[in-house]
């Protein structure tokens, strides 16, 4: 998975996508792109090739600074390692419209503003775990950002902001 981070009118931004109706899995919820392995394939290859294909981002134009190593989603215990992109040239990014149904650039300033995030503890007693969400800015307008997704922006956030 890559979470590309790029310039936009003098702001970081993170792209983010919106998965199309029409898939079987996560339908019409938002993510980062990037996606599963193909055989004899390295996590950070899957990454870069997915993010070509679901919206055509140029893998010359990434410049990995960093990932957050394995991490376990939700119910399916599917392992992820998300790395950490900045797209180092000016790109026209366009959305696959079998896999992609929208691509938003959602700055990190407003994913950082007030009222924008929060947690709830989900699960069974004695088992619960907290689940991120965001919400509420211009770009996302109606979307909601959750589970894997919101946890890996909460995350990145921490590292830029020092918070937890």
């Amino acid at each position: 998975m890559l979470v590309p981070v790029l310039e936009r009118d003098g702001e970081a931004a993170l792209v983010l996508i919106r998965r199309s109706d029409g898939l079987g899995r996560d339908p019409g919820q938002i993510a980062f792109p990037g996606g599963h392995l193909e055989e004899g394939e390295q996590a950070l290859e899957a990454a870069l090739r997915e993010s070509f294909e679901e919206i055509g981002l140029d893998p010359d134009l990434v410049e990995v600074v960093g990932e957050f190593g394995v991490l376990e989603r939700g119910r399916e215990r599917e392992r992820v390692v998300p790395f950490v992109g900045i797209v180092t040239g000016r790109t026209r990014l366009v959305a696959d419209g079998s896999e992609v149904a929208a691509i938003l650039e959602v700055p990190v300033a407003s994913l950082a503003a007030e009222g924008v995030s929060w947690q709830e503890r989900w699960g069974p007693v004695g088992a619960e775990s907290d689940v991120c969400f965001f919400a509420g800015t211009p770009e996302l307008a109606d979307d909601l950002v959750w589970g894997l997704t919101a946890r890996i922006v909460w995350k990145l956030l921490a590292a830029i902001f020092g918070e937890t």
